[in-house]
């Protein structure tokens, strides 16, 4: 017992773990995406065609599921790796945290509601829907709400720009992440229900992307008048970028099963629309990196400077992966890249807006 005690709090929840698990949850939460897209652009989104159970009679794949369901059941299995770091990051930054004493009983409340949620779940897929699964499903949802509550505000009352909020809305945002994909599936892929899904991870990227910023030590830079004014404008044109990203999907060819209906807007018309404030967002990017260089007198040499460079280089491949998808038929390769690329110029401005405001320095 004091073996695995001391493998817990010595190793495997020490705070020299700390750089380790942050970027490992924005890396996971990177690769999901990619995973997720791999799903999409092979036709495996009904690789397991029920939740939370792959099919009827198995909560795994089968070999009559063939590779649709490797995919789509190795995409779920992912899910738990970015939960496993998540719980490893939180309870690391709790242990961390000034008002720990006041974290621990709220924590292991929701962690046990959480647990009742999933086998009410479970109970719901071998037993059906009846007032008793229902019971459990709500009871379990409400106090894991209100518990979560209670995380968050007992922890930025005492630590306003702390790591514990962010490390908690992650692994809050990975369940919830998980249930919106279940009604992916028990919805037959709907188009908007898919879009939501991917804006989650958009969300969960620059959740983790914050928690990396607040985590790591940052040398300290000047921030151009120009780049502090426009690093939010910036970011609400990527966010709208991508939002219409997600439409133009829901448009295109690639569904995640052949016979899955698509939105019905036109798909040449939305990817003008989808474009139109991408430039716009490059524009802004630009104007921010010029104005930093101008200040700084290096495209790499202090950290402002080094992430607008590199956000403007990510946005500059996105615009050309973009145009080649419109002139090549959307081929699935190029959308996997641009997914991966959305996925990493979301973090990267969510990045360039903490620098360029200098927020929890």
């Amino acid at each position: 017992m004091r073996l695995l005690k001391n493998l817990w709090f010595n190793i495997f929840v020490s705070r020299a773990r700390l750089r380790l698990y942050v970027w490992l949850s924005l890396v996971t939460q990177v690769l999901i995406v990619v995973t997720g897209g791999a799903v999409r652009l092979t036709a495996s989104g009904l690789g397991c065609p029920t939740w939370p159970k792959c099919t009827e009679d198995s909560l795994v794949t089968t070999q009559e599921m063939g590779f649709h369901g490797i995919i789509e059941f190795g995409n779920r299995l992912l899910t738990f790796v970015l939960l496993i770091i998540a719980l490893l990051t939180y309870v690391t930054v709790m242990r961390m945290h000034a008002a720990k004493d006041r974290l621990i009983l709220p924590t292991f409340v929701f962690f046990a509601a959480t647990l009742g949620l999933a086998i009410g779940i479970l109970l719901q897929a071998v037993v059906g829907l009846n007032a008793w699964t229902v019971a459990l499903i709500v009871f379990a949802a409400a106090v894991m709400l209100f518990n979560a509550l209670n995380i968050i505000t007992t922890a930025r009352a005492v630590e306003l720009g702390g790591l514990v909020a962010p490390a908690f809305l992650l692994g809050l945002g990975i369940i919830a992440q998980a249930v919106v994909g279940g009604i992916t599936v028990l919805t037959g892929l709907n188009s908007w229900i898919v879009g939501l899904h991917f804006m989650i991870s958009v969300a969960l990227i620059a959740i983790a992307a914050l928690l990396v910023w607040r985590a790591l030590p940052k040398p300290s830079s000047e921030i151009a008048p120009l780049n502090r004014l426009l690093a939010w404008p910036s970011a609400v044109a990527s966010l709208i970028t991508i939002a219409f990203g997600v439409i133009v999907t829901g448009a295109g060819p690639h569904a995640g099963d052949i016979d899955t209906p698509r939105n019905g807007l036109d798909l040449e018309i939305w990817q003008h629309y989808h474009s139109y404030p991408g430039y716009i967002m490059l524009g802004l990017l630009l104007l921010q990196l010029f104005a930093q260089w101008r200040l700084s007198h290096k495209l790499w040499g202090d950290l402002a400077t080094r992430i607008l460079t590199l956000t403007v280089l990510f946005a500059l491949w996105q615009a050309a992966v973009g145009i080649l998808q419109a002139r090549t038929g959307v081929p699935a390769l190029l959308v996997g890249i641009h997914m991966f690329g959305a996925a990493s110029l979301s973090a990267l401005v969510t990045f360039q807006v903490l620098s360029a405001r200098k927020i929890n320095r």
